[in-house]
């Protein structure tokens, strides 16, 4: 669970799991980025909020269930080749250096609030 947003980030529950083979099943069927389905499409017939769908997806790509799931402006797919999971790993990497300047600049800000102005990034 992630602090803060625990109501949203609990652990998959029985039906997820459930939930997750099926959209494993769909999911699989989407090779390329032209063949990407929105989440909301996918919310709608799953019957499940954006913010479980993130989660279901997480877990699917940390356990490694389906290789080569991407996500784009266009939606969620499998890569059919290695350009399009080397420009998803691009993408991830660039937002993750876009949340790690807000970290630091966040953690420097602390200080005003007698904070050491760092912390790990990992508490």
């Amino acid at each position: 669970m992630i602090k803060g947003f625990e109501e949203f980030t609990y652990e998959l529950t029985e039906v997820e799991l459930l939930i997750v083979d099926d959209l494993l099943k769909g999911l699989g069927a989407r090779i390329g980025k032209d063949s990407a389905i929105t989440s909301t499409i996918i919310c709608e017939s799953l019957r499940i909020t954006a913010v479980r769908l993130r989660k279901m997806i997480n877990y699917i790509r940390i356990t490694n269930q389906l290789a080569g799931l991407c996500s784009s402006n266009k939606g969620y797919f499998v890569a059919k080749n290695i350009e399009e999971l080397e420009d998803y790993i691009i993408s991830l990497k660039q937002r993750i250096k876009s949340q790690v300047d807000v970290l630091n600049a966040l953690e420097n800000q602390s200080v005003l609030w007698g904070g050491s102005g760092q912390l790990s990034l990992f508490e």
